[in-house]
């Protein structure tokens, strides 16, 4: 992942797995692969899919733990893959829970709950010490351009809103491509304006968050960018999705 440094910025244990294919994982000769043998290992009592779950197909069921999976808003092919061997197709019966974490029509039966957002209202800086930490004054207002989509995509969205920096606007820029302010919740006090992707965490917080926004959207693989921007103005919410998974979790 172009975003695997992200993980620096906090105190939490990893592992990195390199991708595994379809041969090394499917239904025989699992056992060897190193997906396997490290969940293995950890030994969950919890295990969190989020999206990705064509890679444990063949083998969750011989994990231990109970399963959770997680999506966003995609695509009905997304749950269908065709590979040449054999297509797999998913299966809800592997999951104890499955759950959507934005509001979407899917080909899956899901139990939806609010998106999940970085930070809760009361735990990002309020307006004058992310001012400071910005460097920026409290005479104007600031614009935030926070993009990623893929690579170049940040570059041509600058070009596209320079002219803000001609019209009194304090700018701040950051692109995961490139060391970018990690998380940028953290300091959304201090915008006025945020231009940002139609993804799914910089689009989610800034309804949560009520920011003033231009959200341009990008191409993305299994995923509509603009069913979201239909469903999201309409969509507001109090409890982040954060919240309401941590109580599933804990019953479950």
């Amino acid at each position: 992942s172009p975003f695997a440094t992200l993980k620096n910025n906090f105190d939490i244990n990893h592992v990195f797995i390199n991708p595994e294919s379809e041969i090394k994982l499917n239904s025989t000769d699992f056992r060897d692969s190193k997906l396997f043998k490290t969940i293995s290992d950890i030994n969950p009592d919890i295990l969190i899919v989020d999206l990705l779950w064509f890679p444990l197909h063949h083998l969750i069921d011989k994990l231990p733990g109970k399963k959770i999976f997680l999506s966003r808003q995609v695509s009905d092919n997304f749950f269908s893959i065709p590979l040449e061997e054999k297509p797999i197709q998913f299966n809800p019966q592997q999951y104890n829970k499955i759950i959507s974490i934005e509001p979407f029509q899917s080909c899956i039966e899901m139990e939806q709950i609010n998106p999940i957002i970085f930070r809760n209202k009361n735990e990002i800086m309020d307006k004058k010490t992310a001012l400071n930490k910005l460097g920026l004054s409290n005479d104007k207002p600031v614009c935030l351009i926070a993009y990623n989509g893929h690579p170049g995509d940040f570059q041509h969205v600058k070009k596209i809103y320079s002219y803000l920096e001609d019209e009194d606007y304090q700018m701040v820029y950051s692109t995961n491509y490139d060391d970018g302010i990690f998380p940028i919740v953290d300091y959304f006090n201090a915008f006025d304006l945020i231009i940002c992707g139609a993804g799914y965490n910089a689009f989610w917080e800034t309804i949560y968050f009520s920011k003033e926004a231009i959200i341009v959207p990008t191409h993305v693989r299994f995923e509509d960018p603009q069913i979201r921007m239909e469903i999201g103005p309409d969509f507001t919410f109090q409890e982040n999705g954060a919240d309401q998974l941590v109580d599933i979790i804990l019953n479950l």
